[in-house]
C-alpha cells in the first residue's frame, strides 16, 4: 500500500526520545539524527518539535545539515519557563538557525497564560524566534481550553491517545480559524508500543493493553503503535500528530500507520471503550520520577 502523503505530512518528528536515554543522552539504539531527519523528510514529514528539556536534542539537530537545507520544514521550539523568553536565542544558537516556524512556552499553566505581561512577552518571543506562530504546550483540558482562548495562541500542543482522548474531545471544538492543535504522547510514552517501559503499567491495566493489541492485529495493523498513530490521525480537530522517533524502524511504523485506511466509525466507537482518562497511569506526566 502506498503511503498517504497527506497523512504523512500531518505527522511530526518529536525529538523527546533523544533525551530519554541514560544520563540524559539519546535513547539506546537511537539512529543518528542526521539520518533520521533525512529519512523523515524523504517520507514526507515536514514538522519537527524540540526543546532544551529533551537532553541534547537541539544540539544534535543543529549538527544535521538536512535541517538547514529544507526550506519547507516547520520547526517548533519549546522554551521552558526558566528560560522564557530569552532562551529563544540560545535555542536558535544550538539549532544553528536564524528563525523557526513556531515558538512555544513549554508546559504553561493557567496563571502564566493569564499574566498581564504574556501578550507582550509572546510578541517578544515571536520576534526573537522570527516565528510565524506562537503558542503553548499544556496538560489537561482546562489549560488547553484557556490557551485556545488567547489571541496570541496560534498553536496549542496537548496530550492525546486511545487511553486518554479527553483533552482533544473537549477542546477541539474551541479552535478558531487559523489555530492548530498539535498532539503528543499518542503512544502514551511507550505504553501503546513495543517500547513499553518496565514497571509503568499497574496490573489492572494489562488487560486493556492486551485487548488493544488483539484489536490492532485483527484490524490489519502490524502492531499496537500503528493503531495508536492511526487513531490520532483520525481524531477530528487534530492538525499535527507528534511521534517521538528514535529509529528508522519507528519511522517505518509511523509511515505504515499513515498508509493504513482510516478507522471506521464502528472501530472508533470500539476504541472509545478503552478511554482511561481518569486513571493516572494513562498520564505520563503523573508517573513517578525514577530515583
Amino acid at each position: 500500500m502506498a503511503t498517504d502523503r497527506i497523512d504523512v505530512a500531518r505527522l511530526g518528528f518529536g525529538t523527546a526520545p533523544f533525551g530519554y536515554g541514560a544520563d540524559g543522552g539519546p535513547q539506546d539504539g537511537a539512529t543518528d539524527p542526521e539520518a533520521l531527519l533525512r529519512a523523515c523528510l524523504d517520507a514526507g514529514i515536514r514538522y519537527v518539535d524540540t526543546s532544551s528539556t529533551y537532553g541534547p536534542a537541539e544540539t544534535l539537530l543543529g549538527k544535521a545539515r538536512t535541517l538547514h537545507g529544507a526550506g519547507d520544514l516547520r520547526v517548533c521550539v519549546k522554551i521552558p519557563r526558566w528560560a522564557w523568553p530569552e532562551g529563544v536565542t540560545d535555542a536558535l544558537r544550538r539549532l544553528r538557525l536564524t528563525g523557526v516556524d513556531t515558538v512555544m512556552f513549554h508546559s504553561a499553566v493557567r496563571d502564566e497564560m493569564l499574566d498581564a505581561s504574556m501578550p507582550a512577552t509572546m510578541t517578544r518571543a515571536r520576534l526573537l524566534a522570527r516565528a510565524s506562530r506562537t503558542g503553548v504546550s499544556t496538560y489537561g483540558a482546562s489549560d488547553a481550553g484557556l490557551a485556545l482562548a488567547q489571541p496570541w495562541a496560534n498553536s496549542v500542543q496537548v496530550e492525546h491517545s486511545i487511553l486518554n482522548p479527553s483533552v482533544v474531545r473537549e477542546v477541539a471544538p474551541l479552535k478558531r480559524p487559523g489555530q492548530e492543535l498539535i498532539v503528543r504522547s499518542v503512544l502514551c510514552r511507550g505504553l501503546l508500543s513495543t517500547r513499553r517501559p518496565a514497571g509503568a503499567v499497574p496490573a489492572d491495566a494489562e488487560g486493556a493493553l492486551v485487548a488493544l493489541d488483539r484489536l490492532a492485529h485483527r484490524w490489519g495493523f502490524d502492531d499496537l503503535a500503528a493503531l495508536a498513530i492511526r487513531f490520532a490521525l483520525d481524531t477530528p480537530g487534530v492538525d499535527v500528530v507528534l511521534i517521538g522517533l528514535a529509529s528508522l524502524d519507528e519511522l517505518a511504523v509511523a509511515c505504515g500507520a499513515a498508509a493504513h485506511a482510516p478507522l471506521t466509525r464502528g472501530q472508533l466507537d470500539e476504541l472509545a471503550t478503552f478511554d482511561r482518562s481518569t486513571s493516572d497511569w494513562t498520564h505520563p506526566e503523573r508517573w513517578p520520577v525514577p530515583a
